[in-house]
């Protein structure tokens, strides 16, 4: 069955509501087989269209991406630009709100003084009113005494006088009282006025505020859905990548199916050389008891069919070195990298030669996306190797090898990270643990 990866891609970009981690699931449960084969109907040339299908989807899953995060990175920046004037209008707010406590502290204290300028002013009017009150009672006895007793007119005029200023000084002393109530309600005015006009512009500013905050949740709404955008295509690009190495496999196994057929048909072709040379060698068999076969020498050698192109089934390790990944479920290393390890990777400096485990004949030779330069050696008896992330090859595909023979040179090419030597082995078209056999 042919798996269209692009489709997928193209309704997962349809349907954008859909998480990334309700993606990884669908492509976990379409994906995940354990091994791998090619199917009859499918040819090397459809499965390399697959591969560039993959390939180009892959490029285009990240295009995405990277579009996306950038739209991240702005928002991110508008966001802490905002962030700092909304820290801004705060520290506003909270020193007018201070302004707002000192003038209502002090509208309070001024209301006392006014409270207390008004106590004086009624006192000073109480006094005045009974003063005023007393001369207008006896105010002709005394004034008419005043006069009588006066030594002389200007003497009377004196006596006058000083009735007048005690009246004057009373009106005096309650205008001065009435004004300094006056100026103490003014001022009063003046801080209910300024207090007015703080709260107005602490109103103003936490109204300013609210619309900052409005605009950074906005924003940061635009955030997580483009990081979940961002996820979803990066997803999709790891997903494409994956698909491609299997799509390498399954040229691989193609290419030892070809290999095989071919061999195959090399064995029978010699088989059909052989029996027409035994033919001929005893085509005077019926008339003689003594047929000379014993002497047919030639015969041994057409029965060497090339021993080197099958194994043992036993091999030995293509480079010397620590195992740095063994076989088995693992978490990727890298974008692109399986997590499920079909191999073992054996650590080694750059450029080292890479030998073949066991005699056999090359069936792949070739750059791939995952596997950078790798080779297939094709042992017979349902035995294949494959070495990956070579940093160039040795040999090419047709080529009757020999164990220990090199056939790459150590390297980090394809999905790798770091200079070593994947190594895997298939039986019978499934990954078997190297370990097993080495």
């Amino acid at each position: 069955m042919r798996i269209d990866l692009y489709n997928i891609k193209k309704k997962g970009m349809q349907m954008a509501v859909v998480t990334t981690g309700a993606v990884l699931m669908s492509f976990t449960s379409l994906f995940a087989v354990p091994g791998f084969s090619v199917h009859a109907e499918e040819t090397k040339e459809e499965v390399e269209q697959q591969k560039e299908e993959a390939q180009q989807g892959q490029a285009e899953a990240k295009a995405n991406a990277e579009k996306y995060q950038k739209k991240v990175d702005k928002l991110t920046a508008t966001v802490n630009e905002l962030d700092k004037q909304a820290t801004d209008i705060s520290t506003q707010i909270v020193q007018k709100k201070q302004e707002a406590d000192d003038l209502q502290t002090e509208i309070d204290e001024t209301q006392t003084k006014l409270a207390e300028a008004q106590v004086s002013e009624d006192n000073q009017y109480v006094a005045m009113k009974k003063r005023i009150q007393y001369l207008y009672e006896e105010g002709d006895v005394e004034y008419i005494d005043a006069l009588m007793s006066s030594a002389s007119f200007e003497d009377s005029l004196n006596k006058s006088e000083y009735v007048d200023q005690l009246s004057s000084y009373d009106q005096k002393q309650l205008d001065k009282l009435v004004k300094t109530k006056n100026d103490i309600a003014e001022y009063e005015q003046t801080l209910k006025d300024d207090l007015a006009d703080v709260k107005k512009v602490q109103a103003d500013l936490e109204q300013k505020q609210s619309d900052l905050d409005a605009v950074i949740s906005q924003k940061n709404e635009e955030i997580n859905k483009y990081s979940g955008d961002a996820a979803m295509q990066q997803a999709l690009a790891e997903e494409y990548a994956r698909q491609e190495s299997e799509l390498d496999d399954k040229l691989a196994e193609i290419a030892r199916q070809e290999a095989a057929r071919l061999e195959e048909e090399r064995k029978q072709e010699e088989l059909r050389k052989q029996q027409e040379q035994q033919e001929d060698n005893n085509g005077g068999a019926d008339d003689t008891d003594n047929s000379g076969s014993d002497d047919n020498s030639g015969g041994d050698d057409s029965n060497n069919t090339g021993g080197s192109s099958t194994g043992t089934g036993r091999f030995i390790w293509p480079v010397s070195g620590p195992i740095t990944d063994y076989f088995g479920p693992r978490e990727s290393p890298t974008a692109g990298a399986s997590s499920n390890h079909m191999g073992i990777d054996i650590g080694c400096s750059y450029g080292v030669p890479i030998a073949a485990a066991d005699s056999g004949v090359v069936t792949v030779a070739e750059w791939g996306e995952s596997g950078g330069n790798y080779v297939m050696i094709d042992h017979g008896n349902g035995f294949v190797t494959m070495y990956l992330h070579n940093s160039s090859l040795a040999v090419s595909v047709g080529d009757v090898v020999s164990q220990g023979q090199t056939i790459a040179y150590a390297g980090s090419t394809g999905y790798s990270t770091g200079t070593h030597c994947h190594f895997s082995v298939f039986l019978n078209g499934s990954y078997v643990n190297p370990l097993d056999y080495l």
